[in-house]
Parts: structure tokens; sequence; C-alpha cells
């Protein structure tokens, strides 16, 4: 029994040895022989580049390149590829770039979509449209692709058409990408190309874009991407976006889930229409999510400085939201002439039209106005609106302050009204209110940098009151002023006497306890002095 038992074994072992030794060489024949097909197959790469291309579905048009060499493990190596729709124009143009592909497929000829599982090109020009139900289309590049990416001009608005004539549009359209539901896993690699978007009557051309995707139509996609500068509906510094892209209901005919950080860097205001002058850098920082056909954003907006006509802001920061073309702004504050702001906002990206309401409280008026010799905290109720047009902004509101004074003259309060447009700043139902008098006006304009002054009003609080001048007295208006102007001369030549007799006294022994008060009296003398001289009146 032991002797048949070690018989068995021994035969056992004999076979097994036997069936490894020709897996083995199975193995290596199979490797051998799938490497010879491969290497012939590379060899024939072009040809078969050109059948897979013949073959393809998703891509209307012609693929050439001019030139092409492969690797047996399926790397393909190409130089100018071009994509062009039947009509010749170019869809997709890259210098150079590698794609690859599973060589089994290649080898059994079984060409589809799936065999390839990587592409890479570098320095591409890429020109992308999304339709009104965000299906992704190739499109030639417009002749703005090659200008400064501040010379770039918004995609123009659509004209209203018929029910009809966008049913027959719908109909005799015919896309240059067609997915059609073909199942795709691949990663893709974009590096220093160029990629231009149009969305709606939205129009993007980034620049240095690189990017790595990681798509399985299946499932999602993985997206990592950092663009340059960028241009066209708004011109910024660069964007980040990066997130998945949910696609497992896709087939089931619903949109694709997002859930992606998108950040916005250096946007020039002025390019969204918030006016011609205004170029301090915005950033946003967003999370999207929601349907890819209806997405959300929320984040925060910073600036780190805001420089608008009379206004300086700095360390601007709010909460921002973005849905359907509309950016809102909620909770935004900055520092204002060591005051504060507290403002809200709607800008539409599609009209270029907002509306923006803000508080300004404590401003520093000496260092708003920069005299130092005007000392009143400002506060005021801020209004901006625009109906698309940089230039038409219009810029309201009222301001009031507490007690303060100018130079030597206490003031207890100033109240008032402004309104803003173009180069024509005017203020209404203007008071000055000090200890003894209110000095008011109802008519003050600055038009072009011409100050128009109407009727001033001063009153006492002992009840009497004058009009320095109303409009029925322009007759007599140069006579009185070249008086204002005799007596303010008359006014400085008297300061720079009783500074000069200031000066003299220090020929003269005082006593030490007077010497401090006449040095106060000196400075005083001077600093009206200098005050008067500072007066022009044209």
């Amino acid at each position: 029994m032991k002797h048949y038992i070690r018989s068995y074994w021994t035969k056992y072992k004999q076979l097994y040895k036997k069936g490894l030794k020709g897996l083995a060489a199975f193995l290596a024949i199979g490797a051998i022989v799938f490497f010879v097909l491969a290497t012939i197959a590379s060899r024939g790469m072009g040809v078969i580049f050109n059948e897979v291309m013949a073959r393809q579905t998703m891509m209307r048009g012609t693929v050439t390149v001019e030139s092409l060499s492969a690797t047996p493990w399926g790397t393909l190596s190409f130089t100018d590829l071009v994509w062009t729709d039947p009509d010749g124009r170019r869809l997709v143009t890259v210098p150079d770039g590698k794609i690859r592909v599973n060589m089994w497929d290649v080898v059994t000829r079984n060409f589809k979509a799936s065999a390839i599982n990587g592409i890479e090109l570098n320095d591409a020009v890429i020109v992308v449209d999304l339709d009104e139900n965000n299906r992704l289309d190739f499109v030639p590049a417009s002749p703005d692709v090659k200008k400064p990416l501040n010379e770039v001009e918004p995609r123009p608005k659509p004209p209203k058409k018929t029910t009809q004539e966008r049913q027959e549009e719908l109909g005799n359209k015919v896309r240059n990408f067609n997915w059609q539901g073909q199942h795709l896993d691949l990663k893709i690699r974009l590096r220093n190309s160029q990629l231009k978007v149009f969305n709606r009557n939205r129009h993007y051309v980034m620049k240095d874009v690189n990017a790595r995707i990681d798509l399985d139509s299946n499932r999602a996609v993985h997206i990592d991407m950092e663009t340059g500068k960028f241009g066209g509906t708004a011109i910024g510094d660069g964007l980040v976006l990066k997130g998945r892209i949910d696609l497992k209901d896709v087939l089931k005919h619903r949109m694709p889930q997002l859930d992606l950080q998108f950040d916005v860097k250096g946007v020039d205001p002025s390019s969204l229409g918030f006016g011609d002058n205004i170029h301090d850098a915005m950033t946003l920082l967003t999370r999207v999510t929601g349907d890819f056909n209806r997405p959300l954003a929320k984040g925060r907006v910073t600036m780190p400085i805001l420089r608008i006509p009379a206004l300086t802001f700095e360390n601007v920061v709010g909460d921002v939201t973005y849905q359907d073309g509309i950016l809102n702004f909620e909770n935004v504050n900055a520092n204002v002439y060591s005051g504060k702001l507290e403002a809200k906002g709607v800008y539409n990206l599609d009209t270029r039209a907002y509306t923006i309401t803000g508080v300004a409280k404590d401003l520093d008026s000496s260092e708003a106005l920069k005299t130092p010799e005007f000392v009143v905290p400002v506060s005021a109720n801020l209004n901006f609106k625009s109906e698309g047009m940089p230039r038409d902004m219009e810029v309201w509101g009222n301001f009031w302050s507490g007690e303060g004074h100018y130079m030597l003259i206490p003031i207890q309060s100033i109240t008032g009204n402004f309104h803003n447009k173009g180069r024509h700043l005017s203020f209404s139902d203007v008071k000055v209110n000090t200890r003894v008098t209110t000095i008011s006006t109802n008519a003050l304009r600055i038009d072009d940098g011409q100050l128009t002054m109407g009727p001033l009003n001063i009153m006492s609080h002992g009840g009497s009151n004058f009009i320095l001048y109303d409009e029925d007295s322009f007759d007599d208006l140069d006579e009185n002023m070249d008086q204002i102007k005799e007596g303010m001369k008359q006014a400085s030549e008297n300061s720079k006497r009783a500074s000069e007799s200031a000066k003299g006294l220090k020929d003269v022994k005082i006593p030490d306890d007077v010497k401090g008060s006449m040095k106060d009296l000196k400075r005083q003398m001077d600093s009206v002095k200098d005050s008067i001289e500072r007066v022009k009146i044209n």
C-alpha cells in the first residue's frame, strides 16, 4: 500500500512539473506571439490609425496627423494633429501628443471607443460650445483666439426667434461631436493648451491650460484643472477647477451631478461692467453642487482694495452665490477711510446689469478729503446701479455726520443728499450746523470738474438769516466776488502783518510765564495765514 502511494505521488509530481513547464512555455510563446503581433501592428500603425478614424462615429469630419510612431506597448506619439469638420474648418489643432490604446484591441482589430485609454495633448487649441441643454460640441476657432485677452469681445446676444425657427434650426443642426452613450474609460492630459468655451451668451478664452481628467462614462469624471490668464465675458488671472462629476444616472436620462471646487482669481471688475476705470483684482472661491445644467455655487469674494470715484475700500470680504447667470453678494464688509462698510448686491452675468446697496459708517473726513483741517466723522447710505453699460453707472444716497471741526470752527453736524452719474456730481439739501449758524444749499454741482453753486443760505440761531447769493443776483455776482476777493486779500495782508509782529516779539523781554502763551498765539496766527492763502476764488 505504501509502495502504491509513493508511486502515485511520484507520478503526480512529475505531471505537475511538466504542467508548470508546459504552462510557462505556453505563456512565453503567447507573450512572444503577442509581442510580434504588436510590433507588426505598431509598424502599420498609420494604416490602423486611419482605419480607426474611418470607423469611429463620435467625431464628424476627418482627423489627420503629420507623423505617427508607436511602441509595442500601445503608445502612439504624433505631431500636428488636425481635426476638421466636413466643410474643412479646423475644430482642434494639436502640435504634438500621445494616444494610449489597448494593444489587444489593436491586434484583434476590435476598433471601438473603449480601445483608447489615454490621451495627452500639448499646446493644443480647443474650442468647445455648450448648447441650451449643455450638450458639449467642438466648434471652429474664431479670429479672436489670437487676440490679446483684453480685446476678446463677449459673445453677442442671439437674435430672438420664433418657435418654428428654433425647431427648424434644431432639425438642421448637425453636431461635430456625438457621444451617443458609448462607454469611455480613459485619462486625458492637457499641457500648456488654450481652451475657448461658449456657453449661451458667455464666452471665455483661457491660456496656459493644464488639466488631468479621469473619465469613466459609466461612473464619474474626476477633474484637476488650472489655467493662466483668461478673457472674454470676464478678464482675470486664472481659474482652478477640482472635483467630481457623477455620471451614474446619465444613461437613465438624468443630469450629471456636480461636486467641484471652482476658484476664479484676479477678476477685473471693469470687464464685468462695474466701471471703466475700476481694475482692482477680485477673487471668488466657491463650491459648486447640483445638476450640470443648473449648478449652484456658494463661496467667498475677496478684494484687497477697491477704488471707485471718491471712495477707497480695503479688505473687502463677503459671501457670494451663483445660479442661472445671477451673482448674489451678501454680508460684504470693508474698511473705508478708517470706517466700516456693510453692503449687498446682485449682478447679472448675461446683461451685466447690477444693483448694490450699502451703509458706510464713521468715515474720517480729513482722510477722505485729504484736508487735515476738516475733521468730522461721516456716515452715508450708498446705492449703485447699472443697466449693463459701465458708463451709465449711477450712484446716489444721503450722508450725515457727528460733531467735529473745520480749523477753529466747531461743527455740530452735516447732512445732505448726493447723486453721481458720469462726470456729473450733485448735492442737495445740504446743511452744515454750527453752534451759532446753519449753512444750507439745495444746489451744488460739479460737472466735468467745474463747480456750480446755487443759493447759499446762512441762518443764525438767533433767528436772522441772509442769502449769500441767489439766482436773481447773477448780475451783481462779479462785483460781489471782486469785493470778496479784495476782502480776502486784505485779510491775508493783515494776517502777514500780525504774523510779522508776532515774530518781532522775540526781541522783547517777556516774562517766562508768558512765553508759552505767546508761542501758541504765533502758531495760531501762522495757521490762519496759511489757511487764508489756500483759499482760491475764481
